[in-house]
């Protein structure tokens, strides 16, 4: 088959993208986010503490690292399209587990499962399946996955809470799993293929990109393993950095209401501050792609930080609405800038083949920071009666990630730590 003829075929990357971006947004019911809606309904049901759930959650999320590594080197053998699959399955049933449960104990269980199959398996097999499609425009299609979270983290909340006012929390959670498993399981099991060669198609249909800076990899020379990977400063740098958004994202997203409150802000305000987020997130996620595919992505990832920094001092410094919507502005300017970034870079850098096992380790990082981010806050409170040391802390651990990306240039072998 000659080139001429690939190209005339409809370039299929296109579905590949639809499909890995709906898995990325249906997700968002194993995000702390999600999450977030039935706390008080389990509460006025079972009687629980905040505090109990809270770190029941806590517990999930950072048991749901273990496996996870076993799923990365699952996705580069045996492909994402096989892994998309079961893990749709899997987390649709988890969610009908949660639909049913009774006790702390089950629903610690259910919460496991849930964060496993969804929030680490079924992500993870989305963004290992771009790399391979996209090359010259892999920003552009990170992006695009970026838009569906930022979409999923502005619904979920909202549409979780509308659900268990009309159904109840049992019935909600059984919606979305019936979803999940009649939603997207078919799609990833009959739309995905894992590689362009394999219908005989080749990646970005041939297109290229124009303007590109000279700094820019568009993919890297040749694949690193994770051990070799592993040897070089970049990946610490790389996967250190990554943990702080998870940190203190999911420490935000778990107690942002009374943070907000302790600010004399409502709740009706606080919670309108998640779409000022998602709204600068998405036009921010869209620029992103457009500049990771034309410029390094490590200086993309440093103002991303700096933002994330920049968002905390105006937190602690300042107060009141004002204050606030700037907060939830630079929020969303950091997401967006961050995530299509890290996506990134870590094919660019360290190639495609091992992208599975490398990126689950990332996972893990990001896994890790969320079951300890929300910590922080609860423990700092508890003892001052305030957030905000706290939240100073939150903002020197981006500005200290940001000074580190100076050294997170393109690993070369042999040149050691």
């Amino acid at each position: 088959m000659t080139e001429p003829s690939i190209q005339k075929r409809p370039f299929r990357g296109n579905t590949m993208l639809a499909v890995a971006a709906l898995a990325m947004f249906l997700a968002g019911s194993a995000q702390t986010y999600g999450f977030s809606a039935y706390i008080d309904p389990l509460i006025d049901e079972f009687g629980w503490s905040r505090s109990r759930i809270s770190a029941g959650y806590s517990i999930a999320t950072l048991l749901c690292a273990i496996p996870t590594f076993f799923i990365g080197r699952q996705i580069d053998r045996i492909g994402s399209r096989k892994m998309m699959a079961i893990s749709a399955g899997l987390y649709g049933l988890a969610l009908i587990w949660l639909s049913q449960v009774n006790s702390l104990l089950a629903l610690i269980a259910g919460f496991t499962f849930v964060r496993t199959a969804g929030f680490a398996s079924l992500t993870l097999s989305a963004r290992t399946l771009i790399p391979y499609w996209f090359v010259q425009r892999r920003g552009w299609a990170f992006s695009l996955l970026g838009v569906a979270t930022s979409i999923s983290f502005a619904i979920y909340p909202r549409l979780n809470a509308q659900l268990i006012e009309w159904f109840g929390w049992r019935t909600a959670w059984f919606i979305l799993g019936v979803v999940m498993i009649a939603g997207l399981l078919p799609l990833a099991a009959l739309l995905v293929r894992d590689r362009p060669e394999m219908i005989g198609q080749i990646p970005d249909g041939g297109a290229t990109i124009k303007g590109r800076g000279p700094a820019v990899i568009a993919d890297a020379a040749e694949d690193w393993s994770l051990r070799d990977a592993a040897r070089t400063r970049v990946f610490w740098i790389l996967l250190i950095g990554g943990t702080v958004p998870s940190v203190s994202g999911t420490g935000m997203s778990l107690h942002f209401m009374s943070i907000m409150g302790e600010r004399g802000l409502s709740l009706s305000f606080a919670a309108s501050l998640f779409a000022v987020e998602s709204l600068v997130a998405l036009p921010m996620t869209f620029l992103t792609g457009w500049l990771v595919d034309r410029h390094p992505a490590r200086h993309v990832q440093t103002i991303a930080q700096l933002a994330a920094a920049t968002a905390f001092v105006t937190l602690v410094i300042f107060a009141g609405p004002v204050a606030a919507i700037g907060f939830a502005a630079l929020r969303g300017v950091a997401s967006g800038l961050w995530n299509v970034a890290a996506d990134t870079v870590w094919p660019t850098y360290f190639g495609k083949k091992n992208i599975g096992s490398i990126r689950s380790i990332t996972m893990i990082g990001t896994v890790v920071g969320a079951a300890f981010g929300p910590i922080p806050l609860g423990v700092v409170y508890d003892a001052t009666g305030s957030y905000t040391p706290a939240l100073i802390g939150f903002a020197i651990l981006p500005f200290a990630a940001a000074i580190a990306m100076r050294w997170a240039t393109p690993p070369v072998r042999g040149s050691g730590f």
